[in-house]
C-alpha cells in the first residue's frame, strides 16, 4: 500500500482511488501528520505540493507565506482584527460583570431594608424595638437579635466590598485600549479579569 495526499490522504489499496496530481508520502510522514494535527498543527500543502505542519491559523485575515510557511497578516488588516477582538473582550467583561452582579442584588430591596434595620438597632444600642428583618433573620440562623444584627452588618460590609472590587475588575477593560497591544497580550489581559471576577463570586457563594 502507498499512500498520497493531496488535500486529504488517500491510499491506492484495492484499486483505491487517488486524484490527479496527488503526492506520494512515506508511512513515517504519514504518523508525523496525524500526530501534527492531533496536536493542535495544520495540514497544508506547500509550493510543491508536499504536506507540511504549520502553526493553525490566527485569524481569517491572516494569509500564509508559502515560501516561510508563516502567517501573516497586514497593517491594515490588523488594524481591523484588533479593534473588532477589543470592542468584543470588553463587551464580554460587560456582560459578565452585569450577570454576576445580578446574582448579588437579585433580593437588593430585602437586603437594604435588614442593613437599615440592623444599623438602626445597633445605633440603640441593640435597645428597644427591634424590626422583623432581624427577629426574623436570627430565629432562621439561631441566634440573639444582637448577634443578629452584627452578622447582618458584617454581610452588608462584605458585599459592598465584593461589589466594589467588582467594578473595579470591571474597569480594568480600559487596558485592552493601551497602544501596540498584541492579540495575545489582549487575550491574556480579559482572562485575567475574567478569571478575578470569577473568584469573587466564589468568595460570595462561600459567604
Amino acid at each position: 500500500m502507498a499512500m498520497y495526499f493531496k488535500e486529504g490522504f488517500f491510499d491506492d489499496t484495492n484499486d483505491g482511488f487517488v486524484p490527479e496530481g496527488a503526492v506520494e508520502i512515506s508511512e513515517s510522514k504519514y504518523l508525523e501528520l496525524l500526530n501534527g494535527q492531533s496536536q493542535g498543527k495544520q495540514i497544508i500543502t506547500n509550493k510543491q505540493g508536499a504536506p507540511v505542519l504549520v502553526d493553525p491559523q490566527p485569524s481569517d485575515a491572516h494569509e500564509l507565506n508559502l515560501d516561510t510557511l508563516k502567517w501573516e497578516i497586514s497593517t491594515e488588516k490588523l488594524t481591523i482584527l484588533v479593534t473588532e477582538k477589543r470592542n468584543r473582550l470588553i463587551e464580554q467583561i460587560d456582560s459578565h460583570a452585569a450577570t454576576i452582579y445580578s446574582t448579588w442584588t437579585r433580593f437588593e430591596s430585602e437586603y437594604r431594608e435588614r442593613q437599615t434595620a440592623a444599623e438602626t438597632y445597633k445605633a440603640a444600642n441593640y435597645q428597644g424595638d427591634c424590626s422583623r428583618y432581624i427577629t426574623d433573620f436570627a430565629k432562621r440562623a439561631g441566634l440573639n437579635n444582637k448577634a443578629a444584627t452584627d452578622l447582618i452588618l458584617v454581610q452588608a460590609a462584605g458585599l459592598e466590598k465584593l461589589q466594589m472590587e467588582l467594578a473595579n475588575q470591571r474597569m480594568r477593560k480600559y487596558e485592552l485600549k493601551a497602544p501596540n497591544l498584541t492579540l495575545e497580550q489582549m487575550q491574556s489581559i480579559y482572562d485575567d479579569i475574567i478569571k478575578q471576577m470569577d473568584n469573587l463570586m466564589e468568595a460570595y457563594q462561600n459567604g
